[in-house]
């Protein structure tokens, strides 16, 4: 679901969520909820339409990081077009929310 305010990945959620459109670039995705020991990241669909790849960080360096948070918090990521989804792995997690959003440049 997309709308000004962003593309929701949970709502409400105590699971890993179903991939959704992202339309490309620069982008923020914001979770928020009860983790109960879970850890919250970011997925994009690989190009099989199968295979989920952990979306990384890169450092002005060029060093690449999977970012997995146990707390409310942001992820930066850029992408091209494709589906994305927000993975919860491990813990009891509960309501939790997160969605995506495009970073004007």
């Amino acid at each position: 679901m997309s709308s000004s305010a962003g593309t929701t990945l949970l709502s409400n959620a105590s699971a890993t969520g179903d991939y959704v459109r992202w339309e490309g670039g620069l982008g923020v995705a914001t979770f928020a909820g009860t983790f109960g020991g879970t850890s919250a990241t970011l997925e994009y669909l690989g190009p099989d339409g199968a295979t989920a790849i952990p979306v990384a960080a890169m450092s002005d360096a060029g060093v690449q990081t999977t970012v997995a948070l146990t707390a409310a918090g942001t992820i930066g990521f850029i992408l091209p077009p494709g589906r994305i989804r927000a993975t919860l792995t491990g813990g009891t997690p509960s309501a939790m929310y997160a969605q995506a959003d495009r970073v004007p440049q």
